[in-house]
């Protein structure tokens, strides 16, 4: 598994974010003095591609000097920072291990007068902050934040006098009322290592807390610990139960959240149907409309009261190439797309279809619907907010993380076997030197 590959992302990242703010007026007055021609890279999604062309057309009537070509992505993003003879100007990118390990390697530019001229220091969020720095300086311009939630049909809880779950006891026993009336109560998406291993940042945060997930992500813990172990034992017993679709290691992310669907029922697009999902919001973006309409979400419930509580979901946002042809430009532009006023232009263009929530505190919130609401409100609440384990992890871990979820779904060996994997994982990755220096 490539996890960093073009197909990956561009499937994570259904709807292209693009937000921003003007620079200073001595640097406006600078760069309108030579015409420049910059690029931004990005991916190619059709529709979103017209969004974005809109906020450049805005961008380019404010700084008439600068011309902006939008160009797609035709490799994989960090061979653009690794050498490239032909670096672009400034590049959509993510939180995770491929933005952490540029900065370590000083592939980006430092980007503090940008935070600077733009307030976005006052304007972004603590968590989302702590993203974007290293060492005391940015190098990141995060645009917006997805989400991750437990997805369910509304009409089957209703059908059986259910109400969304805030403790783990109270998600069991509806999975077993569920599973009593005939209904399975759960879908993974086995086949689809960013959505399937979602399981694991979740069960981790909850039995062992936020502080543990940051350092088993850093390296700092081992995977054979009785930690990992209780993670896997609990997700073994709910598959042991019965509570998941047959074969969930063939099941792929967007056929996890088809199984929810119940309109389709004259035809139905998935045999294995369920009740509920845990998936990320890019996934469930996919769906079309009257299906989305079905579904309704909820945290992840508590399973100890005594721990923090963390939430899972990709921020992503705007770097510029420590080589890029024109950094004084690119800075300009990378400003301009993490302020309010190209986010409002998006989201007047997405209006219903949007599928992210807006970084930016002076952002106009009425224009969300009430799903983006309430999962700025899920975000919100938590103490600690990250991205997917799945691409948080070093290389040499990603394969090994994707065959443990294999192999525990397909009943292959025991919690050691799965736990023994890993931790070798982890092991190369140290020899490596992919994890970061203390």
């Amino acid at each position: 598994m490539k996890r960093h590959s073009l197909p990956l992302v561009s499937l994570l990242l259904a709807l292209l974010l693009v937000i921003g703010a003007c620079g200073g007026a001595d640097e406006e007055a600078a760069i309108n003095v030579t015409p420049v021609a910059i690029t931004y890279m990005t991916f190619n999604q059709a529709t979103e591609a017209q969004t974005e062309e809109l906020v450049i057309q805005r961008f380019q009537e404010k700084y008439p000097a600068i011309q902006v070509t939008r160009t797609p992505y035709n490799q994989q993003p960090q061979n653009y920072l690794l050498g490239s003879a032909d670096p672009p100007d400034v590049m959509f990118l993510w939180t995770g291990y491929l933005l952490d390990a540029a900065m370590r390697q000083n592939l980006l530019g430092n980007l503090t007068d940008v935070w600077q001229e733009n307030g976005f220091t006052d304007a972004i969020s603590e968590p989302i902050q702590a993203m974007s720095y290293y060492q005391g300086a940015p190098y990141f311009v995060p645009g917006g934040h997805g989400w991750t939630a437990i997805y369910y049909n509304r009409e089957i809880f209703q059908r059986y006098g259910l109400t969304p779950p805030t403790t783990w006891q109270e998600f069991l026993n509806i999975c077993e009322i569920l599973l009593a009336n005939g209904e399975t109560p759960l879908s993974i998406a086995g086949n689809s290592a960013f959505v399937g291993t979602l399981w694991f940042d979740y069960l981790n945060m909850r039995l062992n807390g936020p502080e543990f997930h940051r350092r088993l992500l850093d390296g700092e813990e081992e995977y054979t610990g009785p930690e990992i172990g209780l993670v896997f034992e609990t997700l073994a017993e709910l598959l042991a139960r019965g509570y998941f679709v047959e074969s969930p290691a063939t099941m792929g992310d967007l056929d996890s959240m088809l199984a929810l669907v119940r309109a389709d029922t004259t035809a139905p697009i998935v045999r294995r149907k369920a009740v509920m999902a845990l998936g990320s919001n890019f996934t469930v973006g996919e769906l079309p409309g009257p299906f989305l309409d079905e579904l309704d979400f909820f945290p992840f419930p508590v399973m100890d009261p005594n721990l923090p509580v963390g939430e899972v979901g990709i921020t992503f946002g705007f770097v510029v190439p420590a080589n890029a042809p024109h950094p004084a430009q690119a800075n300009t532009f990378a400003g301009f797309m993490g302020s309010t006023e190209s986010a409002q232009v998006l989201t007047q263009q997405t209006t219903s279809q949007l599928t992210w929530v807006p970084v930016h505190r002076d952002f106009d919130r009425s224009l969300y619907t009430e799903r983006i609401r309430r999962a700025e409100e899920l975000v919100g609440k938590a103490e600690y907010f990250g991205p997917p384990m799945i691409l948080s992890l070093p290389n040499a871990m990603g394969n090994a993380l994707d065959q443990a979820l294999t192999r525990l779904l397909n009943g292959r060996g025991e919690v050691a076997d799965w736990q023994l994997l890993l931790e070798d994982a982890r092991q190369r990755a140290i020899q490596n030197g992919e994890y970061p220096q203390p």
